[in-house]
């Protein structure tokens, strides 16, 4: 058997630990499964475009009335037909409309959509959505161990019925921002002083940080990540002014203030020994995305690690489209990890020489393989099956070429599939703190 096949046929069987999702419960979609104000799709064929395929057909000409349309609950499904049909031809290739090919061939043996057979999927996307479908679709279909989740509906942290299935990280840019009311309900406290607001902070750490595998923040959307180091005394005024009535409270100010919280967060995270996972690079959605600001995530983030040098970061998307730096910084700095979690759709081209260049420059265990980062489960598999793709082609180049060893790659597999990610987030760990045993993950 060819190096090329023994090393796919070891990347199929083995589990992912999957390390970004932004899942909601499986309660809800049960729960909502026809609710237009919900804010989960309908359950025909448009939902799987809701969610990074519709940044692609926007970019390829789908107006934001026609695309308003096609994801409504109570469009016929033979006129969304008609309005995805023209556009969907224009960017089929991306890696986004290849993740709705894959999911369609993973979940329903269906190797395309088309005019034929549109409506058979959404019957089968609506009769599939039972209780139990996360787990056989994460576990059985997708081949994935357990996932990481930044629930985007609550504030701060998820309960989840799930625990060992969806990992829950700790959300904490309403913590930095701050978003007040909802912390503080959520809380069940008040927050007039930055005194009362570190405590705030500090019972969101005391509550979730045992359960949680992680921090995550993405504040890179909306500010540059240069987190300045200012005291407290300096901030405290400005967050009375700010928990008043933050529309009197300048950018500026405003700024110093997160600064401020960040870095008590990463304190926080470091105390209970949660990685930091921070998004940086491109930019979800369409037409508002500052490529100046995003070209300077990498070095932005020097002081910060410089400063917390007992503190795991954990750099998201690898940084694209300026991956380069994303791996020079993972090279010097000790604490710092790479997660490609997104990538392998943003640009399955890109992800392959960013695989291939890593591993011929930064340690092997400082890197994620992969992460779904979708909302809904159903294209969770397809995902997986780009990625599984991608990381056999760089391998197999790597070996075929002679820079990694025969012997040693499949070592490399089982590490950078599941290996570096049980050792830095303690899986194992947070769910007994759950009151749960972990199922052992099984290579198909």
């Amino acid at each position: 058997m060819s190096i090329a096949r023994q090393i796919a046929e070891r990347i199929e069987r083995t589990p992912f630990v999957d390390t970004h999702e932004h899942l909601c419960e499986e309660a809800e979609r049960l729960q909502f499964l026809s609710a237009p104000d919900s804010g989960i799709p309908p359950a025909d064929f448009s939902l799987l475009f809701a969610h990074y395929a519709n940044s692609d057909l926007a970019s390829a000409g789908l107006s934001e009335d026609d695309a308003k349309r096609f994801f409504a609950h109570d469009t016929a499904i033979d006129v969304k037909w008609q309005l995805l049909s023209p556009v969907y031809a224009r960017c089929r290739n991306t890696g986004y409309l290849r993740n709705v090919r894959e999911s369609l061939r993973l979940l329903f043996d269906i190797r395309d959509i088309d005019a034929t057979n549109y409506r058979e999927i959404s019957e089968r996307i609506r009769e599939q959505i039972t209780p139990g479908f996360y787990r056989r679709l994460l576990r059985d279909v997708a081949n994935i161990e357990y996932c990481h989740v930044n629930y985007l509906r609550k504030p701060v942290f998820c309960e989840t019925d799930q625990p060992d299935l969806l990992a829950q990280d700790i959300g904490t840019v309403g913590l930095c921002t701050p978003n007040v009311e909802s912390t503080l309900k959520r809380a069940g406290m008040t927050a007039k002083t930055l005194d009362d607001w570190h405590k705030v902070i500090d019972w969101c750490f005391t509550t979730f940080g045992p359960r949680a595998v992680a921090t995550k923040n993405q504040m890179a959307y909306s500010r540059r990540l240069d987190f300045q180091e200012v005291p407290a005394e300096e901030v405290a005024p400005i967050f009375e002014r700010y928990a008043a009535d933050r529309e009197s409270v300048p950018a500026e100010e405003q700024k110093r203030l997160q600064d401020h919280l960040w870095h008590y967060c990463v304190d926080k995270a470091t105390e209970y020994d949660l990685p930091v996972k921070l998004h940086t690079g491109y930019f979800a959605g369409h037409g508002g995305m500052p490529l100046g600001r995003v070209r300077d995530n990498a070095a932005d983030l020097c002081g910060a690690i410089r400063n917390h040098k007992d503190t795991k970061f954990v750099l998201m998307h690898i940084d694209y489209p300026y991956q380069d730096e994303a791996i020079a910084l993972a090279k010097h700095y000790p604490q710092v990890y790479i997660d490609m979690c997104w990538a392998w759709i943003i640009n399955p081209a890109a992800s392959v020489r960013f695989v291939k260049e890593y591993l011929m420059a930064a340690p092997a265990n400082k890197l994620l393989t992969f992460g779904g980062d979708y909302q809904w489960v159903e294209m969770v598999p397809g995902h997986a099956a780009i990625a599984r793709r991608g990381l056999t082609q760089a391998l197999t180049e790597l070996v075929e070429s002679g820079w990694i060893e025969r012997e040693e790659v499949f070592e490399l597999i089982e590490r950078l599939m599941r290996g570096n990610a049980h050792e830095l987030f303690k899986y194992e760990a947070k769910l007994k703190n759950w009151n749960v045993s972990a199922e052992p993950a099984v290579a198909k």
